[in-house]
């Protein structure tokens, strides 16, 4: 999973399918957002999610990596 800030009510919601494509929804509003519009969960830079390798994503401004796990979201 991969976790993100949603830019409406500043909650933090997690995808489990990191390859998706189209909008995300934000789990606590509902609210659709297209990938580039979510925010990083410790730093709120938008769209700030790359992939370092197969497993890992990292946020281009604050440095927080995320590590790809089947059913949970690791902050390394």
């Amino acid at each position: 999973m991969v976790c993100w800030r949603c830019p409406s009510c500043g909650k933090v919601s997690c995808e489990e399918d990191v390859n998706r494509c189209g909008p995300l929804a934000c789990d606590a509003c509902g609210v659709s957002f297209e990938e580039p519009e979510t925010l990083c969960p410790v730093c709120d830079a938008p769209n700030p999610w790359t992939p370092r390798d197969s497993i890992h994503f990292w946020c281009r401004t604050c440095g927080t990596t995320q590590r790809y796990l089947s059913h949970r979201s690791a902050l390394v």
